[in-house]
């Protein structure tokens, strides 16, 4: 049978014995078999591969704080970058070891730190033993040719299946001397007028379940009417019934604290008999979540910090906010459905609807005018339900602006609006942050940069509405922002953003295949192309051509009034003002914002001649980003100098007492810039022909 063969293979190896045995404190430590096994009363507690690696890492590095990022790094795979997965790890130790968060015997939590293991007797330890050995390929294959066969699946789920049937008395616990094992009693479902072909589901369904929960860390699972399974001694009870309603199988479910009657889960699931399996693995998630969560006191400590009591509701807000990091479509998407999920689980839970209007807002900056329907749609469900709440808070207000923004143009009522934060008593740092945008759009990149120093780039338990670390990128000239997006692009490396800024920024300075690279990787993660094709158009002005496939791309696109700001970009950097002020004259709501967004970052590449252009002035006029724009910002920041701290620079107080504006931003040392010209006219060499490909 191949589940007996899978771990009489593992006995063998495991077999060999424990030569290189740890002892921490109380507990023997065994690296070969992740086992842990307590001095005193001989208890063995088995932990996960990656649960030993961390530990081990921790032993070969005592009382050093080890970051979460390190850890990331050396044991997870570069597609996982989640705090939340090391937490979770932190965690199984804890427990594992019998150990408290609060009050740490053996690993402590530093905030925005890491993990140290504290003084604590260790001996048998060889330093290089307990440092990190990436393991090869081929150590693991038995375990992954296996695992693609199906009869391992059915095999174990019929083993622990079977130990449930026929031994529900016998269910084995684990007592550790200090260790927070928690009891969860499974009663059998109620059945409501079930038809008897489907009366095993509510029969069957409780010892499955309890077959699956009994591995999670730090908890029994019994069954009711066991020798465990007894309500006065249960730490949680999970009930449920099942009915039949309109042809289908309606099954409810709740998880509830025994000793204080709360309900920690609950939720209903509608199927048909065939869909029981998979009913049954969603069930087995979302309770093990919501355990593992309330079985780790800083776990839960922090989702009633973020504003919810629901787990389920917590651990897909965190999903939600780890994909938020990454600015693409399909990341975006992924963020916004745990999001809703999570606002599902708990109608009220405040940063997860300021979570969904900031990602809702944030993708519409790349999106087309179809998509931002239903982005403007989930930006103003967001804002609904936050006045339901509370009108009066932060939150409600921050997505007042993200609705309006996401319209695309209401520029000065949201500077208006802002304005009013501004001015009252304690202004919300998303204000302030924002107002730096609106400054950055108007060339005040020095008044832009005293707003930011004001402004951090978090602030614990709360979702920002504005990613303030961009706006700092945004004013920094493009030589000097390479190595900073650089940095960026390790902790986001699918961000959309960031991966434009640097083809942008390598064009800037001449490096055309730098530049072709990055655009390379927008447009293999841009599905509806705008930021990619800024990209593009700065590229293939500056060099007469991109490559055949992205030339073939704009070309396509070239008449397409979706992309009337990029092209315009693209005329304007070419001189050619008549073409451009066509294609600006004609922009969607969407390109209004874009024109807003990411205007300061285009015209760098522009001929001064297209400044002095009475036409062009005239133009921006018209759009509302010119002359009487940069005047109006100005004369805010002077009026709201006393409260934020902030007055006009030098150069702008003396620009808006001479009735003068600036043409490029006010920041930068332009006579040291060297600014390039479209068609390589001054310092650029052309690449040879054939790299046109």
């Amino acid at each position: 049978m191949i589940f007996l063969d899978l771990f009489a293979k593992k006995s063998e190896e495991t077999s060999s014995g424990n030569a290189s045995a740890i002892t921490l404190l109380n507990w023997q430590v065994n690296a070969e078999t992740c086992t842990l096994i307590h001095l005193e009363t001989g208890a063995e507690v088995r932990i996960t591969p990656r649960g030993m690696e961390v530990l081990m890492h921790l032993i070969g590095n005592p009382e050093q704080v080890v970051s979460a990022n390190e850890l990331l790094d050396l044991f997870w795979s570069k597609s996982v970058r989640s705090d939340h997965a090391v937490h979770n790890v932190i965690a199984e130790l804890r427990s594992a070891l019998g150990d408290r968060a609060s009050q740490p015997v053996y690993i402590k939590t530093y905030p925005k730190r890491g993990y140290s293991l504290l003084p604590t007797p260790i001996t048998g330890v060889n330093p290089n033993s307990a440092k990190h050995h990436p393991k090869k390929e081929n150590e693991r294959s038995d375990w992954k040719t296996l695992s693609k066969n199906p009869l391992v699946y059915v095999s174990i789920l019929l083993f622990f299946g079977a130990i449930f049937v026929l031994y529900p008395d016998k269910v084995s616990t684990v007592e550790i001397t200090g260790a927070p094992i928690r009891t969860l009693l499974v009663r059998e479902f109620e059945s409501i007028n079930i038809g008897s072909d489907e009366l095993y589901l509510s029969q069957q369904l409780p010892g499955s379940l309890v077959a699956n929960l009994n591995r999670l860390p730090g908890a029994q699972v019994a069954v009711e009417n066991s020798a465990l399974g007894t309500s006065s001694d249960a730490d949680y009870l999970l009930n449920g019934s099942i009915q039949q309603v309109s042809g289908k199988n309606r099954l409810q479910i709740n998880l509830t604290d025994a000793r204080t009657n709360v309900i920690l889960f609950s939720d209903q699931f509608d199927f048909v008999t065939e869909e029981i399996f998979s009913i049954q693995d969603e069930i087995v998630q979302h309770i093990a979540t919501a355990l593992r969560i309330y079985l780790d006191e800083e776990q839960r400590n922090d989702m009633l910090v973020w504003g919810t009591s629901s787990a389920v509701a917590y651990d897909a807000f965190l999903k939600a906010e780890f994909f938020a990091k990454e600015s693409n479509s399909t990341n975006f998407d992924t963020a916004l459905e745990n999001y809703l999920f999570a606002v599902e689980k708990d109608p009220d839970f405040v940063n997860a609807y300021v979570g969904l209007a900031t990602v809702a807002a944030r993708k519409g900056i790349y999106s087309n005018t179809e998509t931002n329907i239903e982005n403007r749609r989930l930006v103003n469900f967001a804002l609904r339900e936050l006045l339901r709440i509370d009108p009066n808070s932060k939150e409600a207000k921050a997505a007042q602006f993200l609705a309006l923004r996401v319209e695309g143009n209401n520029q000065r009522i949201i500077e208006e609006k802002i304005r009013d934060m501004l001015l009252a008593d304690q202004a919300p740092f998303f204000a302030i942050s924002h107002y730096s945008a609106l400054l950055t759009s108007a060339k005040l990149f020095s008044e832009a940069k005293a707003f930011l120093q004001t402004v951090p780039d978090k602030t614990p338990y709360s979702v920002s509405p504005d990613a303030t670390w961009s706006y700092r990128n945004d004013i920094i000239e493009p030589e000097k922002l390479i190595p900073l997006q650089k940095k960026q692009l390790l902790e986001r490396p699918t961000h959309l953003g960031v991966l434009g800024s640097l083809a942008s920024s390598y064009a800037f300075i001449g490096d055309y295949e730098q530049a072709k690279f990055y655009l390379s990787q927008q447009l293999e993660l841009d599905e509806e192309g705008q930021s990619s094709m800024l990209s593009q158009v700065i590229i293939s002005a500056l060099f007469g051509s991109s490559t055949k496939k992205r030339d073939a791309l704009e070309a396509l696109h070239k008449d397409n009034p979706e992309f009337n700001f990029v092209m315009g970009v693209k005329h304007f950097i070419l001189g050619e003002i008549d073409a451009g002020i066509a294609r600006w004259r004609n922009l969607t709501p969407s390109d209004t914002r874009r024109l807003f967004a990411w205007a300061h970052v285009a015209d760098i590449f522009f001929p001064v001649e297209v400044f002095k252009d009475a036409r062009y002035e005239a133009l921006l006029e018209e759009l509302g980003i010119g002359v009487s724009w940069q005047i109006h910002l100005m004369q805010g920041v002077k009026m709201m100098s006393a409260k934020t701290g902030v007055t006009l620079s030098e150069p702008s107080a003396r620009a808006l007492a001479e009735s003068k504006v600036f043409m490029r931003n006010n920041l930068w040392n332009h006579s040291e810039l060297d600014y390039p010209e479209a068609l390589h006219l001054s310092r650029f060499t052309r690449p040879p022909e054939e790299l046109f490909n």
